[in-house]
């Protein structure tokens, strides 16, 4: 599945930022923050999709300094979203049912682990195999789809600080 199918299958970029943008302007400090990051990366990820732009030059700009200092300050993920992935945010695609029942801490670190490896990725001129940076970016722009519809979705419940 291309990113363009997998982002039309998670749902619409306007359903998915208004969700968002709820669910940020009802937040403060580092919760809204790292949703911000989140969102920030979707819409950058999808822009270059639809504009058929070299992923080599995007990887680079994805942001993830907020969920780095978030992680190393030992912020609560869950806080989030307290409930578990379910169904409604992975939309039961094949490819994102492994994620049922994962926590929101859990998905977070997964993504931007994701990310990090992404990045070192790009940089590999000497491999022997195919890296697949388009597939492996498809894949993170997904995960990051399902974690902000789980994140800004109306069916779960919603813990405000």
């Amino acid at each position: 599945m291309q990113a363009k199918e997998a982002f039309a299958a998670l749902g619409a970029a306007e359903k998915i930022a208004a969700a968002l943008y709820k669910w940020i302007t009802g937040n403060r400090g580092t919760k809204r923050t790292l949703v911000m990051e989140l969102q920030e990366n979707i819409e950058l990820i999808r822009l270059y999709v639809e504009s058929d732009s070299d992923p080599k030059k995007l990887i680079p700009k994805i942001h993830e300094a907020v969920f780095r200092k978030a992680l190393a300050d030992g912020f609560n993920f869950n806080s989030l979203q307290r409930s578990a992935i379910a169904t409604r945010s992975t939309q039961d695609l094949p490819q994102l049912r492994k994620y049922h029942g994962w926590e929101t801490q859990r998905v977070f670190e997964n993504v931007y682990q994701k990310v990090a490896t992404l990045k070192h990725a790009v940089t590999i001129t000497d491999s022997k195999k195919p890296v697949l940076i388009g597939v492996r970016l498809n894949n993170v722009f997904m995960l990051m789809v399902m974690l902000a519809t789980h994140i800004g979705g109306k069916n779960d419940q919603q813990h405000k600080t």
